[in-house]
């Protein structure tokens, strides 16, 4: 019983850590310059998701996750935002 409070207060504090990344490229978004912001904003935020989803699946709580479409898809996020 030890182990799964344990791993619930992991996937809890991992998806705490998470949304406080998410709430700094959003305050990020919003310091550049108009354009690109829209979609700039919908990258993080469904970055944010695809990792929510990975935090939840890893600890046995979803299993409508891919690992394949969220490598698809940071290779697109990577590509928009500069980090490729």
């Amino acid at each position: 019983m030890a182990d799964y409070a344990k791993k619930e207060d992991q996937t809890l504090d991992d998806i705490a850590k998470i949304l406080s990344n998410f709430d700094d490229s959003i305050a990020k978004a919003n310091t550049d310059d108009a354009e690109g912001h829209k979609t700039r904003g919908w990258f993080e935020t469904e970055k944010a998701v695809w990792e929510i989803k990975r935090a939840l699946h890893d600890a046995g709580k979803y299993d409508d996750y891919s690992e394949d479409e969220y490598d698809k898809f940071l290779k697109d996020y990577n590509k928009f935002i500069g980090n490729d």
